[in-house]
């Protein structure tokens, strides 16, 4: 379980969980595509504001377990 410290803004998380699960169902199986999202929605609390700007390969790198917590911009 990812414990999520200094959240930076919860303002439009549902909708990066909501983009991230259309967008896994797009490309993924179902399990795959809730680790997507759940990962998306993740990472939205860590960007200022409420558009998710962080990449598909963040997204991705934490799907594989990269908890380490550094954006590549």
């Amino acid at each position: 379980m990812l414990n999520i410290t200094h959240i930076i803004n919860r303002v439009g998380t549902g909708d990066a969980f909501s983009a991230g699960l259309i967008y896994g169902l797009l490309h993924y199986k179902d399990e795959q595509a809730m680790d997507f999202a759940s990962a998306a929605c993740a990472l939205k609390h860590t960007v200022p504001g409420d558009v998710n700007t962080v990449s598909l390969e963040n997204i991705l790198s934490l799907m594989k377990g990269d908890t380490s917590g550094a954006i590549k911009r």
